[in-house]
């Protein structure tokens, strides 16, 4: 997602009703974690090479031999969301791995700012998944903020070691114009009071899809999205984001997946990328809105195999 535009001096969190009512909807158990809702073949920790060494949580699935693929998650949500691509016989010939950032799913969640305003630490968390998983040559999918993520990894360390890169209405800047007309639901998610941060996260949650999900489906985002603290959410807000000289230095096959009728990533932040990156192609799914691999998971996996093929 953008680089949070609205202004940072907000509420001081109240972290203990924070985690306790993230943990009731997230519904923890006594060990204090969720259930998966899939089987994975692989579940792992691995521990950032930052200097604050938060433990990362890495699930795998699909074939342990096959070409690796990295997914990378958006603002408050987790390695469920690509719950459509990790169970698809589609790419069951692919080495998927998915992973939690610091402070969202089961990862570490550091309280403190440092922790979030470095793009270094975003950098070296990825570099860890892909160094600790042996992952060569990997595709990484980038959803939202996570083009953050790939974008600060790009600044740090460039495109020496990836094979692909899929933007899926993914950041690459924060400039006002992609913004989404829905982006404003982010401001209450980040209220201390719970009673207006988790109907503000269902709210925000539906304005991701203009096909909507099932209520089952829909529980289960809320459940994930509940294991970010507020806290940690206000954490993320302020940090400039400013890729276009790491954009205009990649060399690596590059996809820009995005939805027509996204609300919180505007097209237009597809169109930024495909014009900083001259070899990108644009994908633009019609009446499709935020979340382009949950609501058309055919094509979308099916172009996922098509950059794949790409790397050499």
């Amino acid at each position: 997602m953008p680089a949070f535009p609205f202004p940072a001096a907000v509420h001081n969190a109240s972290r203990r009703r924070l985690l306790t009512a993230g943990a009731a909807l997230a519904g923890l158990s006594a060990s204090g974690c969720a259930s998966l809702s899939q089987p994975y073949e692989k579940a792992y920790r691995v521990k950032s090479s930052t200097s604050d060494g938060v433990n990362l949580a890495v699930y795998e699935s699909g074939n342990p031999q096959g070409r690796p693929v990295i997914f990378v998650h958006g603002f408050a949500q987790s390695h469920e969301s690509w719950v459509k691509q990790t169970t698809s016989a589609d790419l069951s010939k692919l080495r998927l791995i998915s992973y939690d950032l610091r402070g969202h799913g089961d990862s570490d969640k550091p309280l403190v700012k440092e922790a979030y305003l470095d793009p270094e630490k975003w950098a070296q968390d990825l570099q860890s998944v892909i160094r600790a998983s042996g992952a060569v040559k990997p595709c990484i999918v980038a959803w939202s903020y996570g083009g953050r993520v790939i974008n600060d990894y790009l600044s740090v360390f460039g495109d020496a070691e990836l094979g692909a890169i899929d933007y899926v209405a993914a950041t690459s800047t924060g400039e006002r114009f992609g913004l989404g007309r829905s982006y404003a639901l982010l401001v209450p998610m980040l209220s201390d009071d719970p009673a207006v941060a988790v109907p503000a996260t269902r709210a925000f949650l539906k304005a991701c899809f203009e096909k909507q999900a099932s209520e089952a489906e829909l529980q289960q985002m809320e459940a994930f999205n509940a294991k970010t603290p507020v806290a940690v959410r206000k954490l993320l807000a302020g940090r400039p984001a400013k890729y276009d000289d790491a954009l205009r230095k990649l060399r690596v096959p590059v996809l820009v997946t995005h939805g027509s009728e996204d609300q919180i990533s505007a097209p237009a932040m597809g169109e930024y990328t495909k014009k900083m990156v001259a070899q990108a192609k644009l994908s633009m799914y019609q009446g499709v809105g935020h979340g382009t691999f949950f609501e058309d998971p055919r094509r979308f996996n099916a172009e996922l195999l098509e950059l794949v093929s790409q790397i050499a």
